[in-house]
């Protein structure tokens, strides 16, 4: 059966750009008035310091994906370090947030609030899949891997997925712990919050509620809008946020718990072999970094997500990416 056709998109933020860090700076004063104390309370540099893991990210999506129609790369006036050929081609697309976001949510700085726009994106297929920035693919993967079709022929998505009341109980260990332990962190909160509200609002179960894992997801952009439709209140709200906060709603743990139960998508575990999640933030020593790059040279798995890249290590990661056979810019292909 043909699947249908579908589009990638990529959020991309540097962090190191004065004129993105100054309108961060300047938000933040705006908003602690307002008891924004809270407010992007977990930052660390390293997540907003891009060493051109978009520049391997695209790259691999050409090599491993080619039946992707076009790729769309959604930022707040700024161009990624993306081969020039494929933004030249048009089968590279940079969106900036002003085309998708209107102008009462702007500034945006928290992802879950970005990713509640995606579908607005202009000429942006029905289905499509999301990648972070730091995302990547390790080998060749169908289309078949993220949309089937249903009895009446229509695409049924498949939904890599963790329950969401594992993160419900982890917020509320939180809440009820002494004042001197950390609290769960705001993408934990967002969840929780999530999943609240679908409990409440739209009477899913606990085993109904679900959020993607942190790999490629994918998406329909009828569910989004229904979405928008009848929970316009809540949308509001948490868009109005502007910046990370432990009040957001997860926009994922909505669009996969809705589409599961709108849609009857498929709910699938990968196995792990599969993935690669590497957090360079963890790995203290020389010798424990050496080690994480010796594993992302050697394995298999089709999904890769890697997170904190020190400044330092970009030329060991172009090593490692040469080595993966994306050195070199790809010659992109004509757009049908």
């Amino acid at each position: 059966m043909t699947h249908p056709e579908i589009d990638l998109v990529f959020t991309y933020v540097d962090g190191a750009d004065p004129a993105h860090a100054a309108r961060l700076a300047r938000t933040r004063q705006e908003l602690a008035p307002a008891g924004a104390a809270q407010i992007f309370p977990e930052v660390r540099p390293s997540w907003y310091r891009p060493v051109s893991e978009i520049t391997y990210g695209v790259r691999s999506a050409l090599r491993f994906l080619p039946w992707i129609r076009t790729i769309h790369i959604v930022t707040d006036r700024q161009i990624p370090p993306v081969d020039p050929d494929l933004l030249a081609s048009g089968r590279v697309r940079v969106v900036d947030h002003a085309d998708i976001i209107p102008e009462r949510f702007l500034p945006v700085f928290d992802a879950t609030i970005i990713e509640s726009f995606l579908h607005r994106i202009d000429g942006l297929s029905e289905v499509f899949l999301y990648n972070n920035d730091d995302m990547m693919f390790g080998r060749p993967a169908g289309p078949e891997e993220f949309v089937t079709h249903g009895q009446d022929g229509e695409p049924r998505l498949r939904l890599m997925t963790r329950p969401g009341i594992l993160r419900a109980g982890i917020a509320l260990a939180s809440s009820l712990a002494p004042p001197f332990v950390p609290r769960a962190n705001t993408f934990t909160a967002g969840i929780a919050n999530a999943c609240t509200l679908l409990r409440e609002r739209i009477g899913l179960g606990w085993g109904e509620i679900v959020y993607p894992r942190h790999f490629t997801h994918v998406y329909r952009i009828a569910t989004a809008r229904r979405i928008e439709a009848e929970l316009g209140d809540l949308l509001e709200e948490t868009r109005s946020l502007h910046l990370r906060s432990h009040r957001e709603v997860s926009w994922i743990a909505l669009a996969y718990s809705l589409e599961a139960c709108w849609q009857d998508a498929e709910r699938r575990e990968s196995p792990r072999g599969e993935r690669l999640f590497l957090d360079f933030d963890r790995y203290g020593s020389d010798r424990a970094r050496e080690r994480a790059w010796r594993k992302l040279a050697q394995s298999p798995a089709r999904f890769i997500c890697l997170n904190g890249i020190p400044a330092d290590q970009a030329e060991r990661f172009a090593q490692v990416m040469a080595g993966r056979g994306l050195g070199e810019p790809l010659v992109p292909f004509r757009q049908a």
